[in-house]
């Protein structure tokens, strides 16, 4: 598989699970479980923990922002595009600006395979498994500069804590330097 960070692919990607949840037992029709509660009721009182569910999926194009694939799960990361035209224009040349956190506009030149113009909704992280994944050409792809500020906007947007890391980062570099002739 050869993909790159950056990169639009075609997907198969579920919705989340929500309530009332629709969960298979045994060799019979799902069953509607009205609240997470009651799920996790079951599983303390002895019930098998892995349930399968009825979710719906849509097949879309979806960003990759990893080229990583996870060795146990065959799952990638990625992010929900969403089209520019179900915005009405003023909400939509806010995203053309880049001034709405949540979503990050895909330039139309870099992304000759998309059909219409889109963003990719930071709000929106999922992971993919690489099965679900239609991989050959991309859609198009983000150069390096635009990940790095999608990189940075997401982590702004989730309010991730990164300080430590870049504690551990500068005293890397500063035991290099003092270490360097």
């Amino acid at each position: 598989m050869s993909i790159a960070a950056g990169e639009v692919y075609w997907a198969v990607v579920p919705y989340t699970p929500q309530a009332p949840f629709q969960v298979f037992v045994k060799d019979k029709p799902p069953v509607e479980v009205a609240e997470a509660k009651t799920i996790v009721e079951g599983l303390r009182k002895g019930g098998d923990a892995e349930l399968r569910f009825v979710v719906e999926a849509k097949a879309r194009p979806v960003l990759l922002l990893s080229d990583h694939l996870d060795p146990r799960t065959g799952d990638l990361f990625g992010l929900r595009l969403v089209r520019l035209a179900s915005f009405d224009e003023d909400e939509a040349q806010h995203v053309r600006e880049q001034r709405d956190p949540g979503l990050f506009h895909l330039k139309g030149e870099r992304f000759p395979g998309l059909d219409q113009e889109s963003a990719a909704m930071i709000s929106a992280p999922i992971r993919i498994h690489q099965s679900a994944l239609e991989v050959g050409n991309p859609l198009g792809r983000l150069d390096q500069n635009e990940m790095r500020v999608l990189a940075e906007r997401f982590v702004t947007y989730w309010e991730f804590d990164l300080h430590q890391l870049l504690i551990g980062k500068i005293r890397e570099l500063l035991r290099k330097r003092e270490s360097s002739p």
